[in-house]
């Protein structure tokens, strides 16, 4: 009995912490989470973003292009796909849209020493991941919204989005589909597809990782039943040795313990650009305010600079 009510007085802070923080999500709207993230200093866009990596150099042609919510999707969902561009010689760039902070917590209610220690571990395993398949860290940055909140900042993701495409000129954009499985994945797969549509770029790809019916880890992939995308699905047959490649790769996020992934199956397809709007609100795991909020400020974004590709 002594020991249970030390380890109940021991564990009373955190606790405490738990229904704090369970309290504050209750009552606080992505509105004032947003000024937290600004007071705090962790989201002034474009000068203080938290983890973010832009490169200095932006001019220059790409073959492949890639827009990942966290540092890990990019290997699960299209890790052979991306080998393979490697071994013919492509030029790849990769994009994180998120610092990957949100394991456990957002970043919004983390210390900042925590929040930048994660977000230093997430690019350095990212950055140890694609190595082994030849992509450099001088080709992998990282725009720095927050991970679970990208939802709150489109109109910046949009901006920075149309600028990295229209100064790498990429041949070929990847991005995660509307699946319903996070909503980053949902929210960086919106804004890219929404972008590109109004930059009349056409030649985008999507991947399918995981959502209801489907866990992370199931090897045969396929994308969630619409009648809103018609394009064929293209499933990617993984060899052994690229199966024990993709292990090796997820291995480096020691930090998200997601090796025992590594069954995880490919499939890709063209992305339908007209009806992302429809997409978001049939598959997209938002609730429906925040889709409507989303929506509208998608709305606004035509006020940017944006020009034909």
């Amino acid at each position: 009995m002594e020991s249970i009510i030390k380890m109940t007085i021991n564990a009373a802070p955190k606790m405490l912490i738990n229904i704090i923080i369970g309290i504050l999500k209750l009552i606080l709207n992505d509105h004032v989470i947003k000024q937290i993230e600004y007071i705090r200093g962790l989201y002034r866009y474009p000068n203080k973003m938290l983890g973010r990596r832009m490169p200095h150099e932006n001019k220059g042609d790409v073959d492949v292009l890639v827009f990942a919510a966290h540092q890990d999707d990019e290997i699960l969902g299209l890790g052979t796909t991306l080998h393979r561009h490697s071994l013919n010689g492509d030029r790849v760039k990769v994009i994180f849209t998120t610092n990957g902070t949100g394991y456990g917590r957002e970043s919004w209610n983390l210390s900042l020493s925590k929040s930048k220690e994660k977000s230093n571990t997430r690019f350095s395993e990212a950055v140890q991941g694609l190595s082994l398949i030849n992509i450099l860290k001088k080709d992998m940055f990282c725009l720095g919204y927050p991970d679970r909140g990208t939802h709150r900042y489109i109109e910046n993701m949009s901006e920075d989005i149309f600028m990295l495409i229209q100064d790498l000129k990429p041949k070929r954009i990847y991005v995660h589909c509307i699946e319903g499985g996070h909503r980053d994945h949902d929210m960086t797969s919106f804004v890219v597809k929404s972008v590109c549509e109004k930059m009349e770029y056409t030649n985008v790809f999507e991947w399918t990782e995981y959502y209801e019916i489907q866990p992370l880890g199931s090897s045969n992939v396929r994308f969630p039943d619409s009648e809103l995308v018609s394009f064929e699905e293209i499933k990617i047959d993984i060899s052994g040795d690229e199966r024990d490649l993709k292990r090796k790769m997820l291995a480096e996020h020691k930090s998200q313990d997601v090796e025992q992934f590594y069954l995880q199956g490919e499939a890709i397809r063209q992305a339908n650009l007209s009806l992302v709007e429809e997409e978001l609100n049939e598959k997209s795991i938002l609730s429906k305010k925040r889709k409507l909020h989303v929506l509208k400020k998608n709305k606004k974004i035509d006020k940017l600079n944006i020009y034909s590709f």
